[in-house]
């Protein structure tokens, strides 16, 4: 049996503590198979619940607002990725819909040609899990790609 051949390595972030855990090991990997490394987060421009917004209350974001929050977040993440991948400088992508994120990320999965997916859980459980679900589960059983899902806690 032949052995599988990664030559991409797509790894999700949205910026935060916790995604930053899974950065060693795509990195590890990326290096030892010579793969490139793509790293993408996601802006949902679905109704959001904004400062003063509530369930009965929704803030909804108008174009301007989106590509204000677009610009901010490639700000963000140029400079995440100077500090998180000195030598890498994997291609990265910043992708707007108005789905669930876990449907993004399958989909870039799909367009990147990604090998693998390297994906941080943020071990959410009870209520906060049920309201807000679990991108990594739901990227892990949608995937047709390998997803290594690195836990949040040590």
């Amino acid at each position: 049996m032949a052995l599988p051949t990664i030559k991409k390595v797509l790894v999700t972030t949205d910026l935060s503590e916790e995604a930053i855990k899974a950065y060693p090991y795509a990195r590890a990997i990326a290096q030892s198979l010579g793969a490139s490394i793509i790293v993408l987060t996601c802006i949902d421009t679905s109704i959001q619940l904004g400062i003063g917004g509530s369930l009965e209350m929704p803030v909804m974001y108008v174009p301007e607002t989106i590509a204000a929050i677009k610009e901010k977040t490639i700000n963000e993440l140029r400079d995440h990725l100077k500090a998180n991948f000195p030598d890498e400088g994997p291609e990265f992508l910043v992708r707007e819909a108005a789905m669930p994120v876990h449907h993004i990320i399958t989909d870039v999965i799909k367009e990147s040609g990604a090998d693998l997916v390297v994906i941080a859980s943020h071990g959410r459980s009870g209520l906060r899990r049920t309201l807000m679900g679990s991108v990594a589960e739901q990227v892990l059983r949608s995937s047709e790609k390998p997803v290594l899902v690195v836990p949040a806690k040590e």
